[in-house]
């Protein structure tokens, strides 16, 4: 067996290199006297299993000169001169030497506190570690593994990288898309058109107008499908205070929200009132990091099969003309009406006079999206009116008080019916609020109820193309 302690008392008792073999030449008594004056070698040592750092690199550089194991006789002594450098010297064997040998046999494996046996063939214990160009031959196929792996993982980490920049340039581009739109409008100074449905029953046209504000907060939606072979038109005007951002939510996410709702077919007012209600929370979460206090009014229709259903939450307004007549079928939400000035002081508010009727002496309207300071008392809950379709409704008028302010009810019921089409109705109001002097934003739809068509299949005999057109809105044909 080859131990650590072979070399510790080959050490002690060795010389230099030469004065070891001067001393072995001239006087191998006095050697021999040396050897039998060292004191006798303890018996077995569990510690001599454990390997001392130093010694550990003289084995290997000893085990380095070996070709193989029983190459250099008993007669050759190893001596380490430095951790690089070892020369075999000749000497006289002596009782104690630890000899090399080739021959099988067991060699004790020494683990912990454990002494275990093993039949395998003795090996130096340099040679238990690997030459360097063995290690290096050993381990070429981990390392590229190693290596592939990182490389798999960059790539990877680059991938999603990539997919991240993509999606953030996605939305840099909608956003650009939305600014030029508002810039559009703001060097145009309005935008309109129209809008008519499949089966020709509806036809509408909106018009919306910077005017005399530096920006324009108005926001307009209008979207059809068909549930449950009914078919769904709704329309609706957001005017914006405070900022854009509370009116430009309800344009994309107040329909949609309501179209989701579970109840939207079988108890559709329910599902306005609800709607608007989780809309307008869902919103002010949205600002909790803002410092603003965004506000929208909100005035929708929606038109379920023959069903009208009337949603109304600030001061825009809705106007049908039935039999000639102007119906409004909404009523401004302002502090000064009686049952809203009683609500806001009911629940601690106040309202006073500041060049108009406001809560709290900033908002000049009762109910509103948005608005996170004042949301005690201004509330989103909607006023609802419901109508049913007939031969005398003529056309709805939706429009935000930027039109209200200065064109009555009458007169806006007047100019629309003067007007053939609904988009140059539309256009005319604007023009006609502007030349009345409204300082503020102007935006509204006109909707035309068609009966004449409203049992009737598509007429039109144009292209596929066209007809797909016309359904979403994209070109406007009328009879």
């Amino acid at each position: 067996m080859v131990y650590d302690g072979a070399v510790k008392d080959q050490e002690s008792s060795a010389s230099p290199p030469s004065a070891s073999a001067a001393t072995s030449e001239t006087a191998p008594a006095a050697s021999e006297a040396a050897v039998s004056a060292r004191p006798p070698r303890p018996g077995h040592d569990k510690r001599l299993g454990v390997r001392h750092p130093l010694k550990h690199r003289r084995f290997c550089a000893v085990v380095n000169m070996m070709v193989e194991p029983g190459v250099l006789s008993s007669a050759h002594e190893v001596v380490v001169v430095d951790e690089e450098e070892a020369a075999p010297v000749e000497r006289e064997p002596h009782a104690g030497d630890v000899q090399l040998s080739s021959a099988p046999a067991e060699m004790e494996v020494v683990e912990g506190d454990v002494m275990e046996v093993s039949s395998e063939a003795p090996v130096a214990v340099g040679e238990l570690e690997s030459q360097p160009g063995e290690k290096e031959e050993a381990s070429s196929p981990v390392v590229p593994e190693a290596e592939r792996k990182q490389e798999t993982a960059a790539a990877a980490h680059v991938i999603a990288m990539d997919e991240h920049k993509h999606k953030d340039q996605e939305n840099k581009e909608k956003e650009r898309e939305k600014e030029k739109e508002r810039e559009r409008m703001d060097e145009v100074g309005y935008m309109s058109s129209g809008w008519k449905s499949e089966d020709g029953f509806l036809s509408c046209g909106y018009s919306s107008f910077r005017g005399k504000r530096a920006s324009m907060e108005d926001f307009y939606d209008i979207k059809s499908s068909k549930i449950a072979d009914k078919q769904i038109s709704l329309f609706g005007i957001f005017d914006g205070h405070g900022g854009s951002r509370a009116a430009e939510y309800l344009k994309e996410h107040l329909f949609e929200n309501l179209m989701k709702h579970p109840e939207f077919m079988t108890n559709t007012k329910l599902a306005i009132s609800e709607t608007y209600t989780k809309t307008d929370s869902e919103f002010l979460d949205s600002e909790s990091n803002n410092h603003r206090d965004d506000g929208s009014t909100a005035s929708t229709a929606v038109l379920v099969g023959n069903h009208l259903y009337v949603a109304n939450v600030g001061d825009s307004r809705a106007v049908i003309s039935k039999a000639g007549k102007a119906i409004a079928l909404s009523e401004d939400h302002k502090p000064n009406r009686s049952d809203e000035r009683k609500r806001i002081e009911s629940a601690g508010g106040v309202v006073m006079w500041a060049g108009t009727w406001r809560v709290g002496g900033v908002l000049a309207m009762s109910r509103a999206f948005g608005n996170r300071l004042l949301k005690q008392f201004v509330v989103a809950d909607p006023e609802i009116q419901e109508r049913e379709i007939d031969d005398e409704l003529e056309f709805l008028v939706l429009a935000s008080d930027g039109l209200w302010d200065v064109v009555p009810n009458e007169d806006a019921v007047s100019l629309v019916k003067i007007e053939e089409e609904p988009e140059a109705a539309a256009r005319k109001l604007t023009e006609t609020a502007f030349s009345r002097g409204s300082g503020d934003n102007i935006t509204c739809i006109i909707v035309k109820f068609q009966h004449d068509k409203m049992n009737a299949s598509w007429s039109y005999n144009g292209s596929a193309d066209t007809k797909d057109l016309v359904h979403v809105g994209l070109l406007s044909i009328y009879p």
